[in-house]
């Protein structure tokens, strides 16, 4: 009878062993990454400090999208002039906010004998009064706006 102790014992000792082992090793299996592709797996040169914006999707080139185009004065009034003859924009900047950033939207077009072309037809005008902003889309080559978008922040304490 003792013996049969012992052996059981040392039986489900071995088993405790294995279910342990393997639970160590489905751990350590599931922290490390597989890819397919290694130059995709994230390390400290190519891993972002943030999560990208759109879960990942870029919206052209540069930062946010935007190239780091220069834009002239000519264009600025064109697209500032659009602005305050719209009433609901001139309304706005009647309101109190302040012009802080305009930006073209620009397209690349090849034609079908290989001709680039590069137009900014449409601006986007960006307006900030305290914690508000506004987004107002403007077709230049038509001369209205084509949208305004105001967002506002309200922060509750308590």
């Amino acid at each position: 009878m003792g013996t049969e102790r012992v052996a059981i014992a040392a039986v489900a000792a071995l088993a405790a062993a294995v279910i342990v082992a393997s639970a160590v090793a489905l751990a350590q299996a599931s922290r490390t990454q597989r890819c397919w592709c290694p130059w995709l797996v994230p390390t400290a040169e190519n891993f972002p400090s943030r999560p990208p914006a759109l879960g990942g999707l870029q919206r052209g080139f540069g930062r946010r999208g935007f190239f780091a185009v220069e834009v002239s004065e000519e264009y600025t009034s064109k697209v500032l002039s659009i602005l305050e003859n719209d009433p609901d924009a001139s309304k706005l900047l009647s309101d109190g906010y302040n012009v802080t950033a305009v930006r073209p939207i620009v397209t690349l077009s090849v034609a079908g004998d290989g001709s680039v072309t590069l137009k900014a037809s449409q601006a986007v005008v960006m307006l900030r009064k305290d914690a508000s902003w506004a987004v107002v889309r403007v077709d230049v080559a038509q001369g209205k706006v084509i949208s305004i978008t105001v967002l506002t922040k309200t922060v509750i304490k308590k």
